[in-house]
């Protein structure tokens, strides 16, 4: 009995060696099958040192090997796993492992397309303005009074900034002005707010951003509107877009960029028990100097007492004495003039931090707003109803009250809220 290995084959009287096979199917698919594109996702990539890139497209059923030579350019984005792609290439065969694999011609991004690189065309014109560049950036100032935010009104963002802001440095006043940060027409909304806020808000700072979401989310904080609107902006701009991995135009013009709204709002604003401490160790330093200061002298006049008291009395009487004086008045003088400087530092601190402190801002009008049912703080009049009973905290006494009408605070929908 014999066996019949491949009929079709001149060779068939004898078996194919794996080298026949492997060639054979090589060539079958190298000539009859045309140059393919196909979509798939990035299973593993790998950068040979001779520059050549190996990787595997995946769909939910199957794999397929690819190989990239380093002479096949790739533009626009940098390759990675998990990301989905179009590959162009012709099906070919490895022959040492007899694996089929696409020898690709071309590799673009799925789903970015036109999109990233309209993206990135504005970022270049963007950038070649100078609207990127370091040297128009603005220092934040160190004490703000008034902090200004543009996000939206319902969401996680400003909720994070005001707890923020409640825990480091109580007393100020914080601006809301209210915008879509996602869908149709955000991007003008945003670009308004930040212009009105500018104009009308009165804020030291301003923070502009959202409480983080997908890629595509981000989308107004990518557009030239407004880019253009932090640009303008006389007010400095912290950009608090909450995504840690992807930069936005926004974050790039944005005199500080902060990667979440409370990180932002740490930002904006000092902790006042940091500035305590700070001026408390003013003082001690002021102390110590004092005592170097006093230390210092009396090693000096009794340095001077010992030098000339190995000379004879009759010439340190007659000859030395005024000059002792003199040092004694030098002495004591530049004592005098180091307390009175250190003195004066020392006043200028405390003066600075009184006018920091909350009876401060409640002594220019400010007042504190608690409920009578829980004694929770009112920050914004949009939580209260007619006939909530409060108690009003001022610089001097309290008083309880009944709403009996709830206003907003302007046309533009900004509301003022006392912390």
């Amino acid at each position: 009995m014999t066996t019949d290995y491949l009929t079709t084959d001149p060779l068939a009287d004898r078996p194919y060696t794996v080298t026949e096979v492997t060639q054979a199917v090589k060539q079958t698919l190298e000539m009859e099958f045309p140059p393919v594109w196909v979509v798939g996702e990035i299973a593993s990539w790998t950068e040979h040192a001779s520059g050549h890139r190996y990787f595997t497209l995946k769909d939910p059923h199957c794999q397929l090997r690819c190989v990239m030579w380093r002479s096949q350019q790739i533009k626009g984005f940098k390759p990675e796993a998990g990301m989905e792609v179009v590959a162009r290439g012709r099906l070919t065969v490895y022959e040492r492992s007899g694996q089929y694999q696409l020898s690709v011609q071309r590799l673009v991004q799925s789903g970015v397309g036109q999109d990233q690189i309209a993206l990135e065309e504005l970022k270049k014109k963007l950038q070649k303005e100078g609207l990127f560049d370091d040297s128009r950036k603005r220092v934040l100032p160190e004490y703000p009074r008034t902090i200004g935010v543009v996000t939206s009104k319902s969401g996680a963002a400003i909720r994070d900034i005001l707890s923020v802001l409640r825990r480091r440095f109580t007393g100020l006043r914080v601006v809301l002005r209210p915008a879509s940060v996602q869908g149709a027409g955000s991007d003008r909304e945003v670009a308004l707010a930040i212009a009105e806020l500018d104009r009308f808000g009165h804020a030291d700072v301003m923070i502009v951003g959202r409480g983080g979401g997908a890629k595509e989310d981000l989308a107004a904080f990518n557009t030239e509107t407004v880019v253009r609107a932090i640009a303008e902006s006389e007010t400095p701009v912290i950009s608090a877009v909450g995504h840690e991995i992807d930069f936005t135009l926004a974050d790039l013009v944005a005199d500080v960029r902060a990667p979440t709204p409370s990180s932002a709002a740490e930002l904006a604003v000092c902790d006042v028990a940091e500035l305590r401490n700070r001026v408390i160790g003013l003082g001690d330093r002021l102390v110590e100097s004092m005592d170097d200061l006093l230390r210092e002298n009396e090693v000096l006049v009794e340095s001077c007492r010992e030098r000339y008291g190995l000379r004879r009395v009759e010439d340190l009487v007659t000859q030395n004495a005024q000059t002792v004086d003199e040092l004694e008045r030098a002495v004591l003088e530049g004592m005098r003039r180091a307390y009175d400087d250190r003195r004066q530092d020392y006043r200028r601190l405390t003066a600075k931090l009184a006018s920091l402190s909350p009876l401060s801002t409640m002594g220019r009008g400010y007042s504190i707003s608690q409920r009578l049912d829980n004694g929770e703080l009112v920050l914004d009049a949009g939580t209260l109803e007619q006939g909530d009973g409060l108690r009003v905290r001022f610089s001097e006494g309290q008083a309880d009250v009944t709403v009996d009408r709830i206003l907003p605070d302007d046309e533009q929908g900004q509301f003022l809220l006392g912390l």
